[in-house]
């Protein structure tokens, strides 16, 4: 068997329709919101989203597809223009032995960012072409079910008027969610009211869903150390699971000050790629709480040893972003402690998960997944055109 095409599809996402329209009302914190002129809204800077899927072909018929991030069109390009070279012709058997060519290949201008996307792409995509030859599951593949059902946290809550909040957060209580993540509104650039305010809102949404749910709250890299370590103590009171992203990724330094010195839990690690950023970050003592991105550290390949890491050094895993990979990996691996969700609300009346035919939605804050081979879920074309 070996690899007789890879075929990409670069995908709008503007197919949210409502719910993608409304996102420049959604206001929150950024690493840009230092500017003034792209504090509001998020698409005076931030490119639109999109989504690369690719459908690696064998020659006796199979297709397995994987998925990233697509902006600027840069993941799919990587694929097209270099990637696809690396993998045509070969086995797809050989994971191991692809992912290190395809990692090898890229580090002139890659180790992170669109490079890594691409291969984690391209990783998941071999990884559900092998549940198919086998005829299992990819939780099977990566060692079985270690955890069933997996449970999830309902990752929404923008703050766009005090009743819609409330009403967003009650919700979330109602269908089962034991935990929810609110993003921040303010930075620095908005000085100690700024500061106040973003202590009564996070007030506001403990007072909403009581003691028993818990709370987090991202920041999107949008403050400093000195701004962090202050948002931080001001927090001790409402019992946070975490502060998410508080600083620029790479500010390992400032991370671990903070870590050592912060009354709530600090998390980060969707922008970090690969076992060696990883590990890096383990060694810096920067971080209570892992949240790397399977589509963006290297695929199954790269988050199992990512897992292994973390696991090692006695921090837990909740893993950014919502998919099927990810909950292959969290069947399969008690490293990963829970999964994001992002449920859109009752006022769009859309499920973020409609791309994706066989996708498992949660009920009751924790989800189950099917022994279908593979990744047990296929692309949908309905109600989307793909920008080819």
């Amino acid at each position: 068997m070996k690899i007789a095409r890879v075929k990409v599809t670069h995908i709008d996402m503007s197919f949210w329709g409502e719910f993608a329209a409304r996102q420049d009302e959604l206001r929150l914190v950024t690493l840009m919101a230092i500017y003034p002129q792209y504090r509001h809204p998020l698409s005076s800077w931030f490119p639109a989203d999109a989504m690369c899927v690719v459908e690696i072909q064998t020659d006796d018929g199979l297709v397995g597809t994987g998925w990233c991030e697509d902006y600027a069109r840069a993941t799919s390009a990587i694929i097209e223009n270099h990637l696809t070279k690396i993998l045509v012709g070969a086995n797809p058997l050989e994971r191991s032995r692809l992912w290190d060519q395809m990692f090898r290949s890229t580090m002139p201008y890659g180790r992170k960012g669109p490079a890594l996307y691409a291969i984690s792409a391209l990783d998941i995509a071999l990884w559900d072409l092998a549940g198919k030859h086998f005829g299992q599951p990819v939780f099977e593949l990566l060692g079985g079910r270690a955890r069933d059902p997996v449970p999830v946290y309902a990752s929404h809550l923008h703050f766009t008027n005090t009743d819609e909040f409330t009403a967003e957060a009650a919700e979330y209580v109602n269908r089962g969610f034991k935990a929810m993540k609110m993003r921040f509104l303010h930075g620095p650039a908005d000085g100690p009211a700024g500061l106040h305010r973003n202590v009564e809102l996070v007030r506001l949404l403990r007072e909403t869903v009581g003691d028993d749910i818990d709370i987090m709250a991202d920041a999107y890299m949008g403050w400093d150390l000195e701004y962090a370590l202050r948002m931080c103590r001001a927090l001790a009171p409402f019992d946070m699971k975490w502060v998410e992203e508080p600083l620029l990724p790479d500010q390992l330094k400032e991370y671990a000050i903070l870590r050592s010195e912060s009354p709530v839990p600090i998390a980060a690690g969707e922008h970090e790629t690969t076992r060696y950023g990883f590990a890096q970050i383990i060694e810096a003592e920067a971080l209570d709480i892992i949240q790397f991105d399977i589509g963006r550290v290297g695929g199954f390949s790269e988050a199992r040893k990512v897992c292994a890491l973390a696991q090692t050094a006695g921090l837990p895993v909740y893993t950014h972003a919502y998919g099927m990979p990810t909950l292959h990996l969290a069947t399969s691996d008690r490293a990963v402690s829970m999964v994001e969700y992002f449920p859109v609300p009752v006022w769009d009346d859309i499920e973020e998960t409609t791309h994706f035919d066989g996708t498992a939605i949660p009920e009751g804050g924790q989800v189950s997944i099917s022994d279908a081979p593979g990744l047990g879920a296929t692309l949908s074309l309905d109600g989307f055109t793909p920008l080819v």
